[in-house]
């Protein structure tokens, strides 16, 4: 893991919003913890102050928290062990993936389970690390579970963000409390579909509802997982991939930032450790086999599964599949029969052609570089809420009246500025904002973008008088809107937009 840095060593402005690789406390997360301190010796013991113990121990973790959602089938624990790296997750619908799993570095390789009346004890991991196949072997019936936390003793592929991989929103009792609450404890979602439809749309706006109304375009990305599943499920998926993909881009507006289009069992097996020399040597067979016999067998999993007199026993071609999938097996042969020349290499051409590399850049542009802004506003989340809680005794009220002042103070620093225009995302999700559609893409690009120019529409690299004007002339046009528009959210949400713009301009200038 990364070395996690003082949180008060590094002053974040808007063309570099405050990242620290490794824990994710930057500027606004250092406020928060000061405002901790201020606020605590001051609050009797209620919801508070519980809240600002809480507080403490998010932040004193080493990295940001992104939840992995999304129906049940979906391809979320096979995403899950592309980004760790390792085979972690359970995958198929067992019992275990009905269970929320959180993965961390641990002293040994075992799996901690926490149960719904509050007993936490600990049982052995699968063979090399993860969750037991048998569900039985974690000790209590799965309904007795609250969740599980995997720990393994080596580096994870995901050094800088902690993930929780959640059953199906559609499994158990539609949306189950258990997962809803680890998604609230979330700083951000993959939002995973194989085929993404209706159905995703409305799963998005009840997570929003019932799990965490901060859950939009702002810290949300779609994964489209099964891009080897369109179409015919032959030749090359990736251009019908990202149609799908812009498609409902366009669609969940303001619910995501971007549908990310990855082939999930290729990337699995690419990022992890089980695909071997020997399978290679497997894949040299198929490649030395007739062509015309292959891509007949290639057809559908049946005709591959039963293709008994092809180069490869019963067993080996289930290896081979399990590993692969049709779509790798033609990118495998096709590899090899190029000259590829061996196990490495060939795992480096199965990962291009799995995707997985867009996304990881895209996480780490849309949530690792924007981590202090997504833990402070997960934090000030959970403050508020406390702050918010039953009623207060007279002797609470100073402590509260503080701690409610200095969480305002935070949410007007200027970092904080698109975190505000997260309420204008969900009005656009929800439909009950009205705006142009170049308005709608301003919007959305001054919420999610990274750094200052992305917000603005401009390209890297861009210089401060560029960034200056731009942000200038956007700053007149929502001012313009601030008094023009039809409705109030709107003129609201102009005013949010204009202000980040004007913060845009002093900072170029400055």
């Amino acid at each position: 893991m990364n070395a996690g840095a003082d949180p008060g060593t590094r002053t974040g402005n808007l063309n570099s919003p405050g990242h620290l690789p490794g824990n994710g406390n930057g500027e606004l997360c250092a406020r928060v913890l000061r405002l901790c301190d201020a606020t605590e010796p001051m609050l009797p013991p209620g919801p508070a102050v519980d809240a600002v113990a809480a507080v403490r121990q998010r932040l004193g973790e080493r990295t940001l928290r992104i939840a992995v959602g999304g129906r049940m089938n979906a391809g979320k624990s096979t995403l899950v062990n592309a980004l760790l790296g390792r085979r972690l997750a359970a995958t198929a619908a067992t019992e275990c993936t009905m269970l929320v799993a959180w993965f961390r570095r641990g002293v040994q390789n075992r799996v901690e389970v926490r149960r719904a009346d509050g007993r936490v004890y600990h049982v052995p991991s699968a063979p090399g690390g993860g969750i037991p196949r048998d569900p039985a072997r974690l000790g209590s019936p799965r309904e007795e579970i609250e969740e599980i936390v995997v720990e393994v003793t080596d580096s994870l592929g995901a050094d800088d963000y902690t993930l929780v991989d959640t059953p199906g929103m559609d499994t158990l009792s539609g949306l189950d409390e258990v997962a809803m609450r680890a998604l609230a404890q979330a700083d951000a979602l993959l939002y995973v579909m194989p085929h993404p439809g209706a159905g995703d749309a409305e799963a998005l706006q009840a997570l929003r509802m019932k799990a965490d109304a901060r859950m939009t375009a702002l810290n949300v990305v779609g994964v489209l997982s099964r891009v080897d599943e369109l179409g015919s499920g032959v030749g090359d998926p990736w251009p019908g991939a990202r149609r799908v993909a812009a498609t409902y881009t366009r669609r969940l507006t303001g619910m995501v930032t971007e549908v990310v289009p990855v082939a999930g069992l290729l990337a699995q097996t690419a990022m992890g450790d089980e695909f071997t020399e020997r399978d290679t040597a497997l894949v040299r067979r198929l490649a030395a086999s007739d062509s015309v016999a292959l891509d007949r067998a290639l057809y559908s999993p049946d005709d591959f599964l039963r293709w008994a007199d092809g180069p490869l026993s019963a067993d080996q071609r289930q290896r081979v599949f399990t590993l692969l999938g049709r779509y790798g097996i033609a990118t495998a042969v096709a590899a090899v029969s190029s000259g590829v020349p061996g196990t490495r290499a060939l795992l480096g051409e199965l990962r291009r052609a799995s995707g997985i590399d867009p996304l990881l850049d895209h996480m780490g542009r849309r949530f690792v570089y924007a981590a202090d802004r997504l833990r402070a506003a997960a934090a000030l989340g959970v403050l508020e809420t406390g702050a918010a809680a039953g009623q207060a005794p007279p002797a609470a009220w100073p402590g509260l009246d503080a701690l409610r002042a200095g969480i305002d103070a935070v949410r007007r620093h200027p970092l904080m500025r698109q975190q505000e225009l997260a309420t204008a995302l969900a009005d656009l999700a929800g439909e009950r904002l009205a705006l142009s559609e170049p308005d709608v893409a301003s919007l959305v690009a001054l919420a999610t973008g990274a750094t200052a120019p992305a917000c603005l529409g401009l390209a890297p690299g861009s210089t401060p008088a560029a960034l200056s004007a731009a942000a200038a002339e956007q700053a007149a046009h929502w001012r313009r809107l601030e008094f023009t528009a039809p409705s109030r959210p709107a003129q609201r949400h102009a005013r949010t937009a204009r202000e980040l713009c004007e913060a845009f301009v002093f900072d170029a200038r400055h």
